[in-house]
């Protein structure tokens, strides 16, 4: 079989390689400011594909039988719909650079699958209960308890938060600076933080060897390592409740706006789940208003502070990690 590093298309310019039209397009998404991630994602499944069906580099109609080929695998709809988004994406770049022809075109009619819904209803007993497994005698207990409180209250991606060093949380001002080269979307935002969620933070920041400077991470391992998020699956899954239920860090971030909306839209709701007494002074725990005059509390700081903040909260998607921040404690 001719292998996918010996074929060569003969456009209307110099004669390009795979391994050159996959180099130049992992160097445009970079420049664009795609995640390290996205771009390892990317160059995983385009490599997986040519190196499973080489031919389909020679002409578009090879191209849509060995993709079509790799699609009818027994594969999950994420993976199905991974291939389809990287590879299109592709081919589609080399099209618009010459590399390849523009037609016909090999991914004409193929469309994403539905995938089951990742939602999850987390109540305020579950919480409670999944909040209660950690040991906080133990630094790597509180850590995860402080962790599981911070995505439920900001929604912040796991890859996000495992980034995130003390100087990124402002507690006199319960808010938190997601940095642009931890972020997804490669641009910062700042979150409210609740008075509890705060209060556990600090507490973990507190507790952390001597020896560990401003540059370790929040989040780190016991050894002073970033916490990798395939770990952080791992612990989290351990922590299972009664009735057998197990949760992923995502599972976390995707029922956080809907529990914070729960319980921060009822007047008279139930307290928030991570509520605890201990964690900080009772004159901190205040009634819940409305969202915005609770954002203007929590965002403290000079006039032109404030406004500069909240206009840019403003300017941002009104996603969950927005909704997070509104989720405070109640009397």
């Amino acid at each position: 079989m001719t292998s996918a590093r010996t074929l060569f298309l003969m456009g209307n310019g110099p004669v390009t390689s795979i391994e050159e039209a996959a180099q130049s397009f992992l160097t445009c998404k970079t420049a664009a400011k795609a995640a390290p991630k996205t771009c390892k994602e990317y160059a995983k499944t385009i490599w997986q594909f040519f190196a499973a069906f080489p031919q389909a580099w020679s002409s578009p109609l090879k191209m849509r039988t060995a993709f079509l080929s790799w699609l009818s695998q027994e594969v999950a709809p994420a993976t199905y719909n991974l291939r389809l988004i990287y590879v299109r994406a592709f081919w589609r770049w080399c099209v618009e650079e010459g590399i390849q022809q523009p037609e016909p075109d090999p991914f004409r009619g193929l469309k994403r699958r539905s995938a089951p819904g990742r939602f999850r209803d987390i109540d305020a007993a579950k919480v409670k209960e999944l909040l209660a497994l950690p040991d906080r005698s133990t630094w790597a207990g509180l850590r995860d308890y402080a962790l599981i409180l911070f995505t439920l209250d900001t929604a912040t991606r796991p890859g996000e938060a495992l980034q995130l060093l003390p100087a990124d949380f402002n507690f006199s001002s319960l808010a938190v600076v997601i940095p642009a080269h931890a972020a997804k979307t490669r641009e910062e935002r700042i979150i409210p933080l609740s008075p509890t969620t705060a209060a556990a933070l600090r507490h973990v920041i507190q507790r952390r060897p001597r020896e560990w400077d401003a540059e370790m991470y929040v989040f780190a391992s016991v050894t002073g390592r970033r916490l990798a998020v395939e770990r952080w699956n791992d612990r989290l899954k351990g922590y299972r409740l009664q009735d057998g239920t197990a949760f992923k860090p995502y599972d976390l971030r995707h029922a956080a706006c809907t529990l914070h909306l729960k319980i921060g839209s009822a007047s008279h709701g139930p307290s928030w789940p991570g509520d605890d007494a201990a964690l900080h002074p009772p004159d901190r725990r205040r009634p819940q208003k409305r969202a915005g005059a609770h954002f203007a509390r929590r965002t403290v700081g000079s006039r032109e502070e404030k406004s500069a903040r909240k206009d840019q909260m403003n300017r941002q998607p009104f996603t969950a990690a927005r909704c997070g921040g509104f989720f405070v404690s109640q009397a």
